[in-house]
């Protein structure tokens, strides 16, 4: 394929490298230029396009796509495709199930040639109807044949496709100690209830027993009776060894236990065995949240009937390291008596409502307003200040620089607010939790800011404390640790509005008798003075 600049009249035949107008018309790039294209380019005075010149050993970019999308197919189980344009065909599930393919195949297809691409989900995740799992894509306009032929005969081996849960049940048996609560119990049955239905599979009964050998030997032949496909045991206390309560009882029962403990965390508690045709599973602490863990991989895997191999079990520990599950009894992050807190302001913000002045830099009783924050934060509990910089950073830095604070610069402030809590938060691994302060809400004193810091005498790493008043929540919100990697990988501008909607049970609700805690600063009275 030739590419580059040509004058009007020789560009017939060719495909237009970039879009350009012609009779007040918007020509698309990829658009192939007949004689009737060329005449209005010539009638609108444009003298030269850039295309491209689609030679005889070239297959063009939707063709080439569609090649390398039906390849990777092969049976086409589970999947569909859309029609190629642009040069991109997409691949989507056509029922909810887990994705399966080869990844060698995939890498080998992609090192024949730049010009040939093909984005694939990762392996081994569950995902639902119309979800794309992936994308083929042709860089230029066209490939060589023998480039595409090539690819297309290493992606045979692929097999892309959405593996169907078959339909199938499952008993459940909880072990009971003194310590653990009627109500939990009863939490974990209705989670696991509904992690076995979003499956295609159904819990037939649950059994409850003593957290002893002999007892859950008693449980498990009931459960062995019923011929389930599944046995799931969730033991009062984890699983420490292959001696422990819930092993020693599979094999007291006849059982063989197959594997205890897994690289992935959370659920590296998990115990893996079979008992004549059911398959049997000891469930890590963690499996009566519905967040995922290791649980939800294997169960991905054994409702699809794919073979559950140590090999495959070994290789989880790629990507084993899930995000934290806040409800499980002893999270990653050690919380007890943990109390040190430092302050994070933002101050990253462009301020696209105050004009071309700087927001932060408005005067607010007689101090630049983000001063106004800096004080009353350095005269509160915290032992530390972050303030993250962005928009005008050196101007920023200057306002506060008389200030015992730390300055951190966030070069993608402009993509919204969790990039910049991101980047603070990196810089205060050492405490226990940060309380995020917005850099123009001045109001929010000392007094309210010592009050969310002292919500709790012991531990503040596994929560998240508001501020309320009259019934409505506002800010500075004080994030826990063990929520720090959440908030490293979030995106957007909602802060940690994400994480309170997703763990209300770790939120901790602080009475303030003010309502500064809604107020940003007012930049109308500002704003009025200076357009007089």
């Amino acid at each position: 394929m030739w590419f580059g600049k040509l004058p009007v009249e020789q560009c017939a035949g060719c495909v237009l490298a970039h879009s350009a107008r012609a009779s007040g018309q918007r020509i698309v790039k990829g658009t192939l230029l007949d004689d009737q294209l060329i005449r209005q380019f010539t009638d609108s005075g444009v003298t030269h396009l850039v295309v491209a010149r689609i030679d005889e050993d070239d297959v063009s970019e939707n063709e080439a796509a569609r090649l390398i999308a039906s390849a990777a197919m092969d049976t086409a189980d589970g999947v569909r495709t859309d029609k190629a344009h642009t040069g991109r065909m997409n691949i989507y599930a056509s029922c909810d199930g887990l994705l399966n393919y080869h990844t060698d195949a995939v890498v080998a297809a992609n090192s024949v040639s730049e010009d040939i691409t093909l984005s694939v989900l990762a392996p081994d995740q569950w995902v639902l109807t119309g979800r794309m799992v992936a994308s083929a894509k042709i860089i230029p306009y066209a490939v060589k044949a023998d480039d595409l032929n090539s690819a297309v005969n290493l992606l045979s081996d692929t097999g892309l496709c959405v593996i169907k849960a078959g339909q199938g049940n499952a008993v459940l048996i909880q072990t009971v100690l003194p310590s653990v609560k009627t109500t939990t119990l009863d939490k974990t049955k209705t989670v696991t209830s509904q992690r076995l239905q979003a499956r295609s599979l159904s819990l037939l009964q649950e059994f409850r027993c003593e957290h002893t050998p002999e007892a859950l030997v008693e449980c498990f032949a009931q459960a062995v009776a019923l011929a389930p496909d599944l046995i799931l045991i969730v033991g009062a206390s984890a699983i420490s060894d292959r001696k422990d309560v819930l092993p020693a009882a599979v094999e007291l029962c006849g059982g063989s236990v197959q594997r205890v403990g897994i690289p992935v965390d959370p659920g590296n508690l998990l115990m893996l065995a079979q008992h004549g045709n059911a398959r049997v599973l000891g469930l890590p602490g963690c499996a009566r949240s519905p967040k995922h863990n290791g649980f939800d991989l294997l169960l991905d895997r054994l409702v699809c009937d794919l073979p559950v191999t140590d090999q495959w079990l070994n290789s989880l520990c790629i990507g084993g390291l899930l995000d934290e599950v806040h409800s499980r009894p002893q999270p990653r992050v050690a919380v007890e008596n943990s109390h040190k807190v430092a302050a994070l302001i933002l101050a990253a913000g462009s301020s696209t409502r105050a004009g071309e002045v700087n927001k932060l830099l408005y005067q607010h009783n007689g101090t630049p307003l983000v001063c106004s924050v800096v004080e009353s934060v350095a005269a509160s509990k915290a032992l530390s200040c972050v303030v993250v910089t962005g928009h005008q950073p050196q101007l920023i830095e200057q306002a506060i620089g008389e200030y015992d604070v730390e300055t951190v610069y966030c070069p993608n402030y402009a993509n919204g607010m969790a990039h910049s809590i991101a980047t603070g938060l990196s810089h205060l691994q050492s405490f226990d939790a940060a309380l995020v302060c917005l850099g123009d809400m001045p109001h929010v004193g000392r007094e309210i800011i010592d009050q969310i810091i002292s919500c709790s005498d012991g531990q503040v790493a596994d929560k998240i404390v508001v501020p309320v008043h009259g019934g409505r929540r506002g800010n500075p919100v004080m994030i826990g640790k063990t929520f720090f990697d959440s908030m490293l990988q979030h995106q957007g501008d909602s802060g940690a509005r994400h994480l309170i909607k997703q763990y209300p049970e770790q939120v901790v609700e602080v009475e303030v008798d003010s309502d500064a805690i809604f107020k940003d600063y007012d930049t109308e009275p500002a704003l009025k003075q200076l357009d007089s």
